[in-house]
């Protein structure tokens, strides 16, 4: 009986730990892609005041 009480709670457990990596993930993707971003207007900014482009 307690098996069968503590099977739901387990799984309970184990999706709200999966959507909250799954929330992090995208949270690191997002700053991932934002730094990209900035890396490449920076880049670009520098190469046209110097010169290259």
């Amino acid at each position: 009986m307690e098996e069968e009480k503590a099977q739901p709670t387990t799984t309970r457990n184990a999706a709200s730990m999966e959507e909250r990596a799954l929330s992090v993930f995208q949270s690191e993707r997002n700053e991932d892609l934002t730094a990209m971003i900035m890396t490449f207007l920076c880049t670009f900014i520098v190469l046209v005041f110097t010169k290259w482009i």
